[in-house]
Formats: C-alpha cells, sequence, structure tokens
C-alpha cells in the first residue's frame, strides 16, 4: 500500500495526523487558557514533582529552547514553580503548583476523550499495534541520532 510522493512518506503522515489531533485538543483546551504543547509539559511536571528542566523537556519530546518557553508561559500563569538544584546552580526543578495540578485533573478527561474520538477508527489490536510500531521507529530514530 505504499504511495509516491508526501502520502508514502512516513514523516510527511504523521505530522499531518499529529497536527488534526492537536487541532482538535487545541481547540477543547481553549477554555482553559492552555495549549496541547503548555498542556503535555505541565502533565509531566504534575506527575514527576522536582524533574530537572532538561528531563521535563525530554519526556514531553521538546527541545531546550521549546522546553523554556513553555516553561516561562506556565510558570507566568501560576501553574508551575522554578526551583534552583541545591547542588546544581546550572540545574533547575520544576515544580507545579496546586493550581497547575487541578488543570490537570479538570483537563485529562478532556485529552482522554479526544485520543478515544480519533482512535475510534481502530479496534484496540490495530491501536495497540500502531503504537508499538511507532515507538520502534522513535527507538530506532533516537539510536541513528545518539
Amino acid at each position: 500500500m505504499a504511495s509516491e510522493g508526501l502520502e508514502g512518506s512516513l514523516g510527511f503522515t504523521t505530522g499531518l495526523v499529529y497536527r488534526r489531533m492537536s487541532n482538535r485538543l487545541m481547540q477543547r483546551l481553549k477554555p482553559y487558557d492552555i495549549t496541547p504543547e503548555q498542556w503535555s509539559v505541565l502533565y509531566y511536571a504534575t506527575e514527576s514533582d522536582g524533574l530537572i528542566q532538561r528531563e521535563l523537556g525530554e519526556r514531553a519530546g521538546k527541545d531546550k529552547p521549546t522546553t523554556t518557553r513553555i516553561v516561562d508561559h506556565l510558570v507566568r500563569k501560576g501553574w508551575i514553580l522554578r526551583r534552583p538544584d541545591q547542588n546544581d546552580r546550572r540545574a533547575i526543578f520544576i515544580e507545579a503548583t496546586a493550581e497547575g495540578r487541578r488543570l490537570i485533573e479538570e483537563t485529562r478527561p478532556i485529552e482522554t476523550a479526544v485520543l478515544a474520538e480519533v482512535t475510534a477508527c481502530l479496534t484496540p489490536g490495530e491501536l495497540e499495534t500502531l503504537l508499538g510500531l511507532l515507538h520502534r521507529v522513535g527507538k530506532h530514530v533516537d539510536q541513528l541520532n545518539g
């Protein structure tokens, strides 16, 4: 089923699907004044308090400048705090505030619903296979870059 042109490109297709899914989530999160990019960083900050900013960016799949920009926004909104590391002044710990935790609790069902909507066309087995294949490709790309 390989297509010619961009329709046969894994990068183009996954990027296109990601943008469509992200736009759908963005519309649902709009009343909460948070973007999907900000949401993912805040989510990981609530999952593991005290993450170093670099680790937070890695978990959320963001590069250093993007992570810094997102963290700046989340700090201004009062959803996370920065705390310097006592042992390494270059390292900054990120902690979710109570308000940030509340926002994630309130919006997590929205994210779950959007994912359910967009994957409704797949059987559970197909979704598991798709995720497994994408994770495998992602690990392979990491090895190529590493």
